[in-house]
Formats: C-alpha cells, sequence, structure tokens
C-alpha cells in the first residue's frame, strides 16, 4: 500500500519535476542562433561573448537570454518578390532606380548576403540595435549603391569587367560603414542592369551598329586571310613543282649513270667471259688431244699384251676353245678307208684332228 504511492511521485519527479528544474536553470540555444545572456539582478548587464549552440546555464529570474540570427542575411533589390521567409533575415525592396554619370537613368536588380561577425552579437544587444539593425544596415547600402554606382557612365555599365571591378571596389568601403552594426557583407550582387525604353532602343541600335561593324571587320579580316592563304596555297604548289622537278631530274641523272655503269660492268663481264671461255676451250682441246694420245697409247699396248698373251700356249688354247665354240659342223663324214682318219674310239686322235695338238705352231 506504501509502494504505490512512492512510485507516483518517483514518476512525477522524473516526467515533471525533473524537466521543470531543467528548464528553470539551462537555456538551449539553437543550432542557428546564436545566444546572448543578460545579467538581470545586481548590474550585471549584458556578458560580453556570444553563446554557441547548445545548452547554457542561465537561472530563470536572473538571466535573460536573447537569440539573433546566426544564418545568412539578405537584402534584394527586384521587381520580382517572395513572401517565403521563416527566418526574419530575407528583405525584398524595389528595384533600385539610379542615375548614371552621364544622366541616364537606368534600373538595377541586386543581392547583397551579410553575417552578424562572430563574437559581436552581444554587442548589438547591448547597443539596443537587435530590432533595428537590419533597417540600418538596408538604409546603409542603399546610400553606398546609390552613390558609387552613380560613377559609372553608360558605356561603362555596359561592360562586364568595369562592373565587377567597381563592385569590387564597394565592397570594402560598404563593409567600412557597416562596421558600426556588426555585421559584414560577403558580396554584391548585380543581377540585371535595364536602361529606359527610349534609351534601351537607342543602346541596341548603338550595339546592332557597332556589331554590325564587327561583322565587317571579320568579314574584311576573313577576306585578307583567305587572299594570304590562297597565295601561300599557290606559293606551296609552286614551290612543290619545282621540287619534283628536281627531283626528277636527279632521278633521270643517277639514272643514266648507273645505266652507263651497269654497260660497263656488262662490257667487262662479256670480255671476262670471252677470255676465260678460250682459256677453257684451250685447255679443253689440250686435254682432249692428250686424253685420245693417251687412249691411243693404251690401246696399242692392249694389242700389243694381246699377241703376246695369244701367241702363248695358253693364247693357242684359247684360240682353238674359241674356233670350237664358233665350230658349226652339221655332218662330219671321214673316210675309213684314208690312214690318216682315226678310229672313231680313238678319242686323242680324233681331238688332234679336229682341234689340232695344242703345241705352239701346230696345226
Amino acid at each position: 500500500m506504501n509502494r504505490f504511492p512512492r512510485g507516483l511521485v518517483v514518476i512525477f519527479v522524473v516526467v515533471v519535476l525533473l524537466p521543470a528544474l531543467f528548464l528553470m536553470f539551462f537555456e538551449r540555444i539553437e543550432p542557428t542562433q546564436i545566444g546572448v545572456r543578460q545579467i538581470r539582478w545586481g548590474g550585471g548587464g549584458i556578458e560580453a561573448g556570444d553563446r554557441e549552440p547548445g545548452f547554457h546555464v542561465g537561472i530563470w529570474g536572473f538571466h535573460v537570454w536573447y537569440q539573433l540570427p546566426r544564418t545568412t542575411h539578405w537584402i534584394h533589390y527586384s521587381q520580382q518578390h517572395s513572401d517565403r521567409d521563416a527566418t526574419g533575415t530575407v528583405s525584398w525592396e524595389g528595384e533600385l532606380e539610379l542615375r548614371t554619370k552621364d544622366q541616364n537613368i537606368y534600373f538595377v536588380d541586386a543581392s547583397v548576403p551579410y553575417r552578424i561577425k562572430p563574437g559581436e552579437a552581444w554587442e548589438i544587444v547591448s547597443r539596443g540595435l537587435r530590432h533595428s539593425y537590419q533597417e540600418r544596415v538596408q538604409s546603409t547600402l542603399l546610400r553606398v549603391l546609390r552613390e558609387e554606382l552613380a560613377e559609372l557612365s553608360s558605356e561603362d555599365l555596359q561592360s562586364t569587367e568595369k562592373r565587377l571591378a567597381r563592385l569590387d571596389m564597394m565592397l570594402p568601403l560598404l563593409n567600412k560603414q557597416l562596421a558600426g552594426f556588426h555585421v559584414e557583407a560577403e558580396t554584391i550582387l548585380i543581377r540585371r542592369v535595364g536602361f529606359g525604353t527610349e534609351y534601351e532602343e537607342r543602346l541596341q541600335q548603338k550595339q546592332y551598329l557597332t556589331q554590325k561593324g564587327q561583322l565587317d571587320g571579320a568579314l574584311a579580316l576573313q577576306a585578307n586571310e583567305e587572299q594570304t592563304t590562297n597565295s601561300i596555297e599557290k606559293q606551296i604548289v609552286a614551290a612543290e613543282k619545282e621540287k619534283i622537278a628536281n627531283w626528277e631530274k636527279k632521278i633521270q641523272e643517277e639514272k643514266s649513270r648507273y645505266e652507263v655503269l651497269v654497260a660497263e660492268i656488262n662490257a667487262e663481264a662479256a670480255k671476262y667471259q670471252a677470255k676465260v671461255r678460250a682459256a677453257a676451250m684451250a685447255s679443253a682441246v689440250s686435254s682432249e688431244a692428250e686424253g685420245q694420245l693417251a687412249v691411243d697409247r693404251a690401246e696399242a699396248l692392249r694389242n700389243e699384251l694381246r699377241n703376246e698373251i695369244l701367241n702363248s700356249r695358253g693364247g693357242s688354247i684359247y684360240l682353238a676353245l674359241e674356233a670350237a665354240d664358233n665350230l658349226d659342223m652339221r655332218d662330219i663324214t671321214l673316210n675309213s678307208n684314208d690312214p690318216r682318219v682315226p678310229i672313231v674310239l680313238d678319242l686323242e686322235a680324233m681331238t688332234k684332228l679336229l682341234v689340232g695338238s695344242g703345241e705352239a705352231g701346230g696345226p
């Protein structure tokens, strides 16, 4: 029974009392804000220094907190307006109507971003500018733009380089005058420059004549370049023909010289060929005669040796064998009454009768 009320007390302390105490003793600075703390009692006043995003000690009833935008502020001068601004840092004003140095009226759309200087937000609060610093910045910016842009002539406004140079010179001057409000401009952007209708027509006519003159000059330059190019092409063609003729002449001269060298070489070769061929033919005839002589001698020697062999007993036998081999007798008639005819059965006598006795000088 006693634990249930204690649980309610714990829940009440955790859920209600602790957050309430936290809110009483701490202040939360958003990431998009700059915190400035003031001590209400004891003559402390605004504390020097800005507070970064996060939680800071701030006792309820003793401290007073102010928060200023940390984000970039914008001032736009334009014909078109936008109401979308949740931070209160964007100001839309009508286009600027200015007068050039040569007394021509023109209209400008411009944008200027600026920020509170780091570490100086507390000075804005201390000087009582928390609700008016943006108007002060706007009036200062308008004055600087009117004074400095009035130094440009109509021709200067038509030159992007001169406009940018003027804006670069204006930015340090503007920041010097804005330093008293503890803010700093990041840049000055001119988005549009326009003149009155009558002057715009004259300006367009002038630009047309200028562009036409530039076009005529470009065409004249093109014609000159084309003439120069044609002249160079003709010179190149002539030089090419001259080079080709010179090379053809050199080629013909070299060809003739080499033809003479080839003819001389062919003549020397023919002469050498005839000389070598004559010497070879003489050598061949001589060698042929010597060979024939050697053949004749060998033939004579062969005949001589053959006769010697045939005159020997073996030669006689050989001749007898040859004669017997060549002997072709179909019929042999022997007279049995002739005493010189041997008896058929006497083989030795028959052999002597038919082929001889086989002695040297025999029948």
